[in-house]
């Protein structure tokens, strides 16, 4: 067993999870120390957000060690905290976004229990830490698609988390929105000394801002520096392109 002390915030070794006699990770091994931002990068189906459902201990392998801050996965309520692509709510619910922040203290409550002032405090806190404390009592669902994740990094801070998932959290945002967004959860990162674990497309951003690169498909492929990984082979075999698409019917010809 590794000693808390000693141990890095996020361990897997030699994990493989397979369904219905189908690989979704291969033998995978890599760490994430703490107080780093490790992201996850890899192809649709690739076994990504398979590997964050193993770390918050929804999902058991078959065979391999899972460690969190040197703990099975799953024993530490409040201090993992998790940012979904989005959340489902129905059109026309109305749910304000301070409510959707107070979702985050849950685990904190215990079964039954209504949020005290205490917890809207903490709520009101983690939406000033976004950026978006004048925005409490706005519905969710009139919120920008950028405003709607700072909203769901909000909840997951509001458990006073000490490890952060990220689980394709920038889909369906624009260019602008995608770095805005990497640029807060670096920011909360070195303010409150958080550990990052992120699955992402974002081949172009992350690599900016992450410390490791974990190309990830079925069994990790590459791992590295951002710059390492991203001049790799390893990523051109796991995102297999095109032959060179030529546009311009004379140029067709030509060839």
């Amino acid at each position: 067993m590794i000693s808390e002390p000693t141990a890095p915030a996020v361990l897997l070794d030699d994990v493989t999870v397979s369904f219905d006699g189908r690989i979704a990770l291969d033998r995978v091994t890599f760490q994430v120390p703490a107080g780093g931002f490790v992201a996850m990068i890899g192809p649709n189906g690739a076994g990504k957000t398979t590997c964050l459902r193993v770390v918050l201990g929804l999902l058991n392998p078959q065979s391999g060690v899972v460690r969190v801050f040197g703990r099975p996965p799953g024993h530490l309520h409040g201090d993992v905290g998790y940012v979904p692509q989005r959340i489902v709510i129905p059109r026309g619910f109305p749910i304000s976004a301070l409510d959707v922040v107070l979702m985050g203290r849950t685990a904190l409550l215990g079964p039954g229990r209504r949020p005290r002032a205490v917890d809207r405090e903490a709520a009101r806190a983690a939406l000033r830490r976004v950026g978006l404390d004048g925005s409490a009592a706005r519905r969710f669902e009139e919120l920008s698609g950028g405003q709607q994740q700072r909203v769901l990094i909000a909840r997951a801070l509001c458990g006073r988390p000490r490890l952060l998932l990220l689980d394709e959290p920038t889909a369906g945002l624009d260019s602008g929105a995608r770095a805005r967004f990497y640029a807060l959860v670096c920011d909360l990162q070195h303010a409150e000394g958080l550990t990052l674990l992120c699955a992402t497309h974002d081949l172009d951003v992350v690599g900016d801002h992450a410390d490791t690169l974990v190309l990830l498909d079925h069994a990790v492929r590459a791992m590295g520096t951002p710059s390492e990984v991203l001049a790799s082979g390893a990523l051109e075999s796991a995102y297999p392109l095109p032959d060179g698409h030529v546009h311009s019917a004379a140029e067709r010809e030509t060839r």
